[in-house]
């Protein structure tokens, strides 16, 4: 059943279809109706005729116009004036014309006002010439009771049966070798067009058996081969994510061990050695305590990136003053100032309004700032930054004095686990945390359409930053600034 479904036997039968279909309609249009075509021609040249004559009828040549229609068409034609009872004839069928028109004449008169067009057409057999006739009986005037004339036209109509059959023998032996031309043509077609999608295919059936570099062998045709191109670029995306998988796997698998054989020793040596020493357990416990935090830290970012990136958490967007909240932000690094000698200088101006997620915004500003925490350099000082901008916007950054990043592995820090470099296709782990920070935060502000980025050169330290919108309230006094640029500065004690 599925041979009748494949492209390539479609293709076939819809080749013959058409084949078929325009037979048909050459059979009907060409052949079946040729006789009633033919006749149609002969009364539409008689018409024309009584056109030209009464459009004609009053000029000093009307009979050189009879005899032209005549003598060109083959024509009997007779008018006759009732005023005077003469005719005049011009004759092109001889003698079995006029037999016919006298014929008519005694009766076409009476039938021409009777009919309400003003026309009578008659189908009549010439017994000598042995072929049929079409006459036409009309009048000539403004009122056929009371014409200028009455006008007879007489034409042959060959007998056309031989040449009916004529055209059926060759229709039918035309028939047959369009048929046998198109069965090949279609044959050879539907194989250009399905054989190469045969390959395609089978290059994609390679795919989940980890066969991501097979070259897929392209086509003349445009859309197969863009289908191509399309499966190649997919398979070497597929393959860069299979490596990124496998390595991700690596590192949150070294990441999760690590805290939890800490944890499993740690907790051993204050079951063996230090659980009667209050300073030793002390010690010991708060490296529990550490490695707690930084598993469930891990396990809450990768969560969160996964919510992100599936696109099932909604924004709740409310309008805050951002400069107050950034306080709040910074000072949950007070426990590495003071244990690290971490200096985090605030720069930013006051009364800061924005609109969006609350909740979301300041995890972005958090793993910005752990980022550069975590790289901050030989000096321990990271420099955050809140700013308006010309067109009301405002700008965060958060700055550092660390190793900075290099121009050809800076488009790659956001993604999940630093990526370093395309020539050796590896990956590495941030020195502390999870390693996804700066995922979630591209994510983030991805959903809410703010610009971000970052800046860095090596040596010097790295700048990350965003821009949004800031909000204006509605003011009564136009010249009355909306704000003062007074700036927040917040350093720990030295």
């Amino acid at each position: 059943m599925n041979f009748f479904r494949s492209i390539k036997v479609r293709v076939w039968a819809l080749f013959e279809v058409v084949v078929l279909a325009m037979l048909t309609f050459t059979y009907i249009f060409l052949i079946a109706m040729f006789p009633n075509f033919y006749e149609w021609m002969k009364t539409y040249e008689i018409t024309e005729a009584l056109v030209e004559i009464r459009a004609h009828w009053l000029d000093d040549d009307i009979a050189d116009v009879i005899n032209s229609h005549a003598a060109e068409k083959k024509m009997y034609i007779e008018v006759y004036f009732p005023q005077n009872g003469r005719s005049y004839v011009a004759d092109r069928l001889g003698s079995a014309g006029l037999s016919l028109a006298v014929l008519a004449k005694d009766d076409f008169r009476k039938q021409v006002s009777e009919s309400e067009s003003g026309m009578v057409y008659m189908r009549l057999r010439d017994e000598k010439a042995d072929n049929s006739v079409l006459m036409m009986g009309s009048y000539i005037g403004k009122d056929k009771f009371n014409p200028d004339a009455y006008i007879v036209i007489c034409n042959y109509v060959q007998p056309i049966g031989t040449t009916v059959s004529i055209f059926v023998r060759q229709f039918f032996f035309v028939g047959i070798i369009m048929m046998i031309l198109t069965m090949f043509m279609s044959a050879l077609f539907s194989f250009k067009i399905s054989d190469p999608i045969i390959r395609i295919n089978k290059s994609a059936r390679d795919l989940p058996q980890g066969k991501f570099n097979a070259e897929i062998e392209k086509h003349d045709y445009e859309e197969i081969k863009q289908l191509a191109d399309t499966l190649t670029s997919a398979s070497k995306e597929i393959a860069k994510s299979d490596d990124l998988r496998r390595e991700l796997m690596a590192n949150i698998s070294h990441d999760l061990r690590t805290p939890l054989t800490m944890i499993k020793a740690y907790a051993e040596m204050i079951r063996d050695l230090s659980g009667d020493n209050p300073e030793k357990r002390e010690r010991h416990l708060k490296v529990i305590i550490d490695e707690t935090d930084r598993l469930s830290s891990l396990v809450t970012d990768i969560l969160d990136l996964s919510k992100l990136q599936a696109g099932v958490t909604e924004l709740h967007p409310e309008t805050f003053n951002f400069s107050d909240r950034l306080s709040g932000v910074i000072s949950r690094f007070d426990i590495m100032k003071e244990n690290d000698g971490i200096i985090i200088d605030l720069q930013a101006e006051t009364d800061i309004v924005i609109t969006a997620d609350i909740t979301k915004l300041e995890q972005v500003v958090y793993n910005l700032i752990n980022n550069a925490v975590t790289y901050a350099g030989d000096d321990n000082t990271v420099i955050v930054r809140l700013v308006r901008k010309e067109g009301g916007s405002v700008r965060f950054e958060v700055e550092d004095h660390g190793e900075g990043i290099s121009a050809e592995n800076l488009p790659y820090i956001w993604d999940r686990y630093y990526k370093v470099s395309e020539r050796n296709k590896t990956h590495k782990r941030a020195k502390m945390g999870s390693g996804i920070g700066l995922s979630i935060v591209k994510s983030v502000l991805e959903q809410h359409g703010f610009a971000f980025g970052a800046d860095s050169s090596e040596g010097k330290g790295s700048t990350f930053w965003f821009e949004a919108p800031e909000y204006v309230a509605f003011q009564e006094d136009p010249q009355k600034p909306t704000h003062t640029k007074r700036f927040i500065t917040a350093k720990p004690k030295q």
